[in-house]
């Protein structure tokens, strides 16, 4: 009896044991930390206050609201807080470690200077960043509301819900700053579990955009107090397509001053400083020679990269923004670009011998020709590659704006005979026009097929990066699906394609003189001062140093090796500032630096055959 007692109990212990060891099993793991959640942590626990008092301070809490970062302000305030006592510990680290070294004073005061200045930088930065995130949204969202605004009307005349037509621009790939809006909102929406219309108002509320949060509130309003809401959104979209083509004229006055002021930097200013530096080079006291020396290296290679990187970026934030970015010359940069350089580079160095320089070789004109021929070589084969690759793209993507909106245009004129879409488009594909005409035939041999509309457009459209050909045929196939697409809305969407057309095409006329500038400027600016050398050198080969003006003042005239230093440092120069102003000629004219690439190298050809013409030619080294 016993044993049939104890059997029972026994058994029980070890199922019980058995469902521990399961639940012990399968229970959750905690996911390990990351970085940024160490960061954060260390951040709340010592900085909260800190952080606190910054917010309050700088007014961060609204700047953080605008820009639409999802983090909580004190958090931000305790990261910047965090940011600042690490670089201030480094800055204090590296200023002792300067101080107990033997540089000279002149060093160690420019070092002092900027690591002092290595925490205010950290700070400022973190206190202006959302105000930057601000402007990048409000642009993002206005560059994109034209589309936007004749969209939504497409949809609330088919008579489509707000929930839905949220859910549904947060899913298209055409939009890239209003998608992120949609997307927030329908968070809130899923989430938050607020209201469609509560939620559209809370998201324009905080906006940058004042053209954006005035569209949307009055769209919500409308809706609430049941209005015409299809009527609403037409008239707002005119108003918005009339206002965005103003501020495209607006944005190619700018274009026009911003390359005037870079033409006067990269061009003139530079040709004054070379030869400056040029003449006080070849004129030494002393060791002001050497003293030119530095000052033209410092202007080459440290002035001259940060004016065009800040012009850069100017340029770029006076630009509209594509949402569709091509990403081809990127990817031939770094897989093919970059590699290249590093091999091509250091087999031109010793090729040609220019390695021997770093080893405190003699310069003569065979080592200046080495030198700027391995940095060419360097340069070429690193700008090649994505020249290539987006040559390819833009062939592909020539005419084909104007050709779209040519093609709205009369899609909008047959849809006016009564004939259905599918019909219009068939109808079409007998009509040359230019690249689009294949894109047009692919359309109709699908919808022939039995093809829809949508699936007839995914694969007429697969491959190209053009933003308004993707827009528009997005559009159309959406209008035609919910709206069975209305004529009227077809020719607003024409109309604005072709007033955009109009402008891009005046801006580049406009930016077509200043694309040559660049070209002039390098060959001015190499030529000059390789003449100056030339001149230089023989009068200074017949006026006796000893005797003269000269002699009075002490001026010693310089070697034919520092000559010959002087004709390196200004070559290697002018090849490297080439290189510069094609990447800017490039961003300025079609948009993007991928397009700088092509006139880079085409500038850095044309810079070493003058550098190398005026080497034997002036009879240089």
């Amino acid at each position: 009896m016993e044993e049939q007692v104890r059997r029972p109990r026994i058994i029980e212990r070890i199922l019980e044991r058995i469902r521990g060891r399961e639940r012990r099993e399968y229970r959750p793991r905690r996911p390990a930390p990351s970085l940024r959640d160490v960061i954060d942590f260390i951040a709340v626990r010592y900085f909260r206050g800190v952080g606190r008092w910054i917010v309050k301070t700088f007014e961060l809490d609204d700047q953080i609201k605008r820009a639409g970062l999802l983090v909580y302000p004190d958090l931000y305030g305790a990261r910047l807080a965090l940011a600042l006592a690490v670089t201030a510990f480094i800055a204090l680290y590296l200023s002792v470690w300067t101080i107990l070294t033997n540089l000279s004073l002149i060093v160690k005061i420019v070092l002092l200077l900027v690591y002092f200045l290595m925490p205010i930088i950290v700070f400022a930065y973190g206190l202006i960043y959302p105000s930057m995130k601000a402007s990048d949204r409000k642009e993002g969202v206005e560059s994109e509301l034209p589309f936007f605004a004749v969209y939504l009307s497409t949809l609330a005349r088919a008579g489509v819900p707000v929930a839905v037509i949220v859910d549904r621009v947060s899913k298209l790939k055409i939009f890239a700053a209003i998608r992120r809006e949609a997307e927030l909102i329908t968070r809130d929406i899923r989430l938050l579990g607020k209201d469609p219309l509560d939620a559209v108002e809370s998201n324009a509320l905080n906006h940058p955009s004042p053209r954006y949060r005035d569209f949307m509130l009055g769209y919500s309003t409308t809706v609430k107090t049941g209005g015409d809401v299809v009527h609403y959104l037409e008239i707002r979209a005119q108003d918005i397509l009339q206002s965005r083509l103003a501020e495209m004229r607006l944005i190619s006055e700018r274009m026009s001053l911003y390359t005037e002021l870079y033409i006067t930097f990269a061009v003139i200013a530079t040709l004054a400083f070379y030869l400056f530096f040029t003449i006080s080079s070849i004129f030494q006291a002393g060791g002001g020679g050497f003293q030119s020396l530095a000052n033209f290296a410092l202007y080459s290679f440290v002035v001259m990269p940060t004016i065009t990187i800040v012009m850069l970026y100017m340029v770029h934030k006076a630009q509209p923004k594509s949402p569709i970015a091509i990403k081809s010359p990127t990817r031939a940069l770094v897989i093919y670009g970059i590699p290249a350089a590093l091999i091509l580079g250091p087999i031109t160095a010793f090729a040609t011998g220019s390695i021997n320089l770093l080893f405190g070789a003699p310069i003569d004109r065979g080592a200046i020709i080495g030198a700027s021929l391995t940095l060419a070589v360097f340069l070429v084969a690193l700008s090649l590659p994505p020249a290539i690759a987006y040559t390819r793209e833009s062939r592909k993507m020539r005419g084909l704006s104007r050709a779209v909106a040519n093609f709205l245009r009369d899609l909008a004129e047959i849809r006016k005979t009564g004939l259905g879409p599918e019909k219009s488009i068939e109808a079409l594909s007998g009509r040359d026009y230019g690249p689009l005409t294949i894109i047009v035939k692919k359309m109709a041999t699908s919808l022939r097929l039995g093809l829809n509309l949508e699936e007839a457009v995914r694969n007429a459209v697969k491959g190209y990066k053009d933003w308004l050909l993707l827009a528009s045929f997005r559009f159309l196939v959406d209008s035609v699906d919910l709206g069975g697409g209305n004529p009227e809305v077809l020719d607003s969407l024409a109309r604005y394609a072709h007033s955009l057309v109009d402008l891009e095409e005046e801006l580049r006329k406009r930016l077509r003189v200043y694309l040559v500038m660049p070209y002039i400027g390098a060959i001015l600016v190499t030529g000059s001062s390789m003449l100056v050398i030339a001149f230089i050198s023989e009068t200074l080969q017949v006026v006796s140093p000893e005797v003269g003006v000269g002699g009075a003042l002490g001026i010693r005239p310089v070697a034919g090796e520092e000559l010959a230093e002087i004709a390196l440092l200004l070559s290697v120069g002018a090849i490297f500032n080439a290189w510069l102003m094609g990447i800017m000629a490039g961003k300025i004219r079609d948009r993007t630096i991928a397009a700088g690439f092509t006139h880079a190298v085409l500038l850095v050809l044309i810079t070493i055959v003058i550098i190398i013409a005026s080497l034997y030619a002036l009879g240089i080294g």
